[in-house]
Order: C-alpha cells, then structure tokens, then sequence
C-alpha cells in the first residue's frame, strides 16, 4: 500500500546520506499527520549521533513527490501527511486490495463440545473467536479446513446410558419403543452428573458403559450413534444461530482407531516410560525442571515451574483426551496434511497442549516444517467480574444467552419503533454478541453487560450495523454516479485513513491471533464516517463533481465495512 511508497522514499533518502538501513512507517494518531517514522531513535543510536539532527537530514534530502509531505517533530519522529494526490492514491488501493492465494493449508480447530451436554457460553467464545479467524485466514488467502471437533467418545454419554438404565428406559430407548432427543439428554446428563459423585456404583457403572460403547460392544454401540446423532443435530441448530459452520463435525470418536498406532510410535522409539502403573511421555525442555534444595534428605525433590510428563494410557489401559488429541493430529497429517493445525480453547488448557505439541514433535508425528498453533481465551463474566453464572451458581446455557440477548434487542426495536422480524433480531443479537467478544483481547476475560452491547450507539455491533444501513439507505436514493476519488475535506480524510487502518487491522490480527485490531480499527471507521455524514450535505450537494466524491466515499466506506463484518460473522440487514 501507500504507506510502503513513503518507506521507499526514507529508506532512500537516508541511503543518499550514506546510511545503509530501513525506516518504517506507520499510522499515527497525531493530529497533524497521517503516518510517522519513529526509525530514528534505533538508528542513531547504532550510529552514535543524534536522533533528532539524523530526523533532519533525511527529511532535508527527501527527493520531491507528489503523494506526502515530511516534516520533523522533536524528539526525533519524521511526521508524514498525505498530499491530496496521496489520499486519492491511497482511495484507489483500498477500492482495488486483494489477497494473492497462498500455498499454506490452516487446520482449525474450534468448538469442540461434549455431545450429552447443552452448550454453555465457553462454547460461545469458542464458536465466535475460531469462525472468524477461520473467514480471517481465507480473506487473506489462505487454504483452510475447519472441524468442530467434538468430545464424543467419552464419559459424558456413558453417564446417560447409566441414568436411563437406573430409570429403566435404556432398553426401550434402545428398541425405539420410546423417542430420543435432545430433552431426554439433558433431563439426564446432570442428574447422572451428580449422582456420578455421591454414588461410587453408578460411576463404576457409567465408566463400564463407557468402556462398552468404546470396544464397540453392542447394543451400547449403536444407542451410542444414536445419542451422538441427536446431539450433532442439536449442535448444527445452535452454530447456526450464531452463523458459525464448518467443514468437518468430526470427533474424538474419529481419532479412538489411531490411539493404538501412536502409542506404539512412542514406544517404539523409546519415548515412553512406565510410571505408576500408567503410560507416560517426558516433554520437559531443558531449564524447566530446576531442582529446588531440600530443607532435609527425606523431603520430596521438587521443581521450579515443572513441566510434567504427558500421560498416553492409563494404569487399566483406558484412552485419555491428551491421547485422542495426538492421534487427532496423526490423522489429520495422514488425510490433509496441513502446514498448519490451530487448536481453540479455554486458556486453562495452555499447559496441556503445550505437552501434546511436544510430544507430537518429538515422536514425529508432527512434521518438523508443520506448525502446532494453539490460541486461549479467557472468560466471560458478569458485571461482577466473576464467570457468567445462573442464579443458582450454574454455567450459563448457550442458547439462554442468546435467548437473553434477542430479548434485549426485540425491546430497542420496540422502543424505536422499528418493523422487525425473527431474522432482524437474531442478527441483531449475533451482531450484539460477536462485537461484545472479538473487540476484546483474546487472551483476556472480559465482563458481558447486555444493556451496553445491544446499543445502538457507542462501540457497539449493532452501532456499525446501524452505520451500514444509514449508508444503505443513502445509495438507494441515488441512481448512478461516477466514481471520483478526489478526496478533499479533513472529514473524509479521516475516513479513508480509516478505511486503510482497517485493512492494515487483517494482518495485525492474524499476528496476534485475535480480531480485537479489525473491530476497534471498524469502530474507527463507523465513527469517522458518522462525523463526516454530520458534517456535510450529501444528497443535497449540488456541486456534482462533489457530490460523485462523497458517493464513491459512501460507497467505499460500506464495502469495507460489510467486508469486515463477513470476517466477523456478522451479517449486515437491509434497514435498521
């Protein structure tokens, strides 16, 4: 983009100086410039002079051009303004930004439930962070595969099957004589969840039931395909409220063939040891398992920050998640074959997949060339900075959340006397939701207040819907214009510096594996134009000329702002 052009003319100006190195640019939020170089301070520093007098020379042997105007501000920053010829440069290259294809292929991994249970606002995070970085990576050319991934194959179904036999409906279940679905499930997963620990001989009974549909004994293997069946269904209909899709709705049960063929990896190179009984990998890295002193011989050795040692199989020879997901990788290598895997998850699971990394690399069973990606998030919580939680101390179902939310919204809509239907306000509240979670930090928690994230003003998803309807509206009353970039009041500067800064968010964000840079950057954007819509006359212009340049700003400005929104998943309506 433009903003290389002004590299370009530094790095060669300092090099007419005798100075062999690189200045980069970037944007500035200072308000007499639109990029700055800050490069003068690392290099006169290596060249023992003085920043500020170095600032000076460059800018003094700037050979002449069209598109900036550079200036030098103490200490020592090179300020660049955009010349008119600049802006109208800088206009075209984002109407006509493209992506070239790339040869990496992305696998990830997001979702992730177990079937048995109803989805709660983890999920949510989830579902919202991976689609959109799923649509980031294909915008930016990528070749991606997507899977939900679910935890299919464990003890969560088992407790089901114990609590419908406890109840003496398994059989019927089984034969069909009685209708399985999704309440039927979810009346008796926290039942069998809590009895599990209150009643040693139902977890020893849901743990062989387990174990049976594992070993594929049946009739328990078949009324296991058909829990699962119930739930994936259920599954789909919620990612689809929340316009979350996905190439493959596999799971852990897809992996449980491989488990056999990683363990004898490991074992046939020696990579794993016995320890009590159960089947253990060493992943700790040199440094990590410091010894600290004794205070006596007798006291147990420990470590400072010690990186255990991965289990791979239990003492009675049970499979383990960690398992599930190394074979989960050695498969998806023997299928796709993918440059890159991204797992998903709640922070807490950072240690656990820094172990299985390790363990995949040193085995093999990841490439050396391939990269293991793995991304946390932190909570959501309430307005008293604590996770999100029902009344009665219980995980926040899924569906109430979204619930909630459209509820919130259906009342704006009534209070600004809006017509709306079902589908307005689903992806109002998706708006709402998505804006609310992919603003903020991966990594950090966050509080969720509903009041403040289905406004229609402030930093908001249903702000920037608003703002592209508003535009919408606008290009709808006008026939046909011709296409004028000649951009020249402070107000539209302001947006089309903010429609580069939004462009410029998409590579920030894959950096940093958070959509925090594109919602705060299109924030920007829908604020700028907001002030340039209150500023000047658009439909009332008489000056035609003029009035084709605030066009083709409106026109502009709404292609990035529904090509943004497409990377978040958030749909923009026809009105508001």
């Amino acid at each position: 983009m433009i903003k290389n052009e002004a590299e370009k003319i530094l790095t060669s100006s300092a090099k007419s100086c005798g100075i062999d190195d690189i200045f980069s640019v970037v944007f500035s939020n200072m308000p007499n410039c639109d990029f700055q170089c800050n490069s003068c301070f690392s290099i006169a520093k290596k060249l023992n002079t003085n920043p500020f007098e170095l600032a000076e020379r460059i800018v003094k042997n700037v050979q002449s051009n069209d598109l900036f105007e550079f200036s030098v501000a103490r200490p020592a920053f090179i300020n660049i303004k955009l010349s008119q010829s600049g802006l109208k440069k800088l206009g075209e290259e984002i109407l006509t930004r493209s992506y070239e294809k790339k040869k990496e292929h992305i696998f990830i991994d997001y979702g992730g439930p177990n079937l048995g249970k109803a989805m709660h606002i983890g999920h949510m995070r989830s579902l919202n962070i991976g689609e959109a970085l799923k649509r980031l990576y294909k915008k930016l050319g990528y070749k991606v595969t997507s899977d939900i991934f679910f935890g299919d194959w464990g003890m969560p179904l088992g407790l089901i099957m114990a609590m419908l036999e406890k109840e003496k409906t398994l059989a019927k279940y089984m034969s069909g004589e009685l209708d399985l679905n999704i309440d039927v499930m979810n009346q008796a997963y926290p039942k069998a969840s809590k009895l599990k620990d209150e009643d040693n001989d139902f977890k020893k009974r849901a743990e062989q039931l387990t174990l049976n549909f594992q070993n594929k004994k049946q009739p328990y293997y078949d009324f296991w395909k058909k829990l699962r069946e119930v739930s994936v269904k259920e599954a789909k209909n919620v990612c689809k409220l929340l316009d979350a899709d996905f190439d493959l709705w596999n799971g852990e049960s897809d992996a449980s063939d491989y488990i056999d063929t990683v363990i004898s990896i490991f074992k046939q190179k020696n990579l794993a040891r016995e320890s009590e009984g159960a089947l253990v990998v060493d992943v700790a890295i040199e440094g990590e398992q410091i010894p600290l002193p004794k205070k006596s011989p007798d006291e147990v050795q420990r470590y400072d920050n010690p990186m255990p040692p991965l289990i791979i199989q239990k003492s009675n020879g049970g499979e383990l998640y960690a398992t599930s997901d190394i074979a989960t990788i050695y498969y998806r290598n023997k299928l796709y074959k993918p440059d890159v895997i991204h797992y998903l998850t709640d922070a807490r699971q950072s240690q656990r997949f820094t172990q299985i990394f390790r363990a995949c690399k040193k085995s093999g069973i990841s490439p050396a060339k391939q990269q293991l990606w793995h991304t946390g998030f932190g909570t959501m919580n309430g307005k008293d900075g604590k996770p999100f939680k029902t009344r009665n101390g219980g995980n926040v179902g899924l569906l109430d959340l979204i619930d909630m939310v459209q509820a919130k919204v259906e009342e704006k809509l009534k209070q600004n006397g809006t017509l709306y239907d079902y589908e307005l306000k689903r992806i109002i509240a998706n708006s709402a939701i998505k804006f609310a979670d992919l603003s903020n930090v991966v990594e950090k928690d966050y509080v969720f207040d509903i009041d403040k994230f289905t406004s229609f003003e402030g930093k908001t998803g249903p702000y920037i819907q608003y703002t592209a309807c508003r535009i919408k509206s606008i290009l709808n009353k006008v026939a046909n214009f011709n296409e004028n970039f000649a951009f020249y009041t402070p107000e539209q500067k302001a947006v089309v510096i903010s429609m580069a800064k939004l462009q410029a968010g998409y590579e920030t964000a894959f950096n940093e594996k958070s959509l925090s840079s594109v919602c705060n950057a299109l924030y920007d954007l829908a604020k700028n134009f907001s002030t340039f819509y209150n500023a000047e006359h658009i439909i009332s212009e008489q000056d035609i000329n003029k009035k084709d340049i605030k066009l083709t700003l409106l026109k502009l400005t709404l292609r990035e702002i529904e090509s943004a929104c497409e990377v978040l998943a958030i749909k923009v309506p026809e009105k508001m």
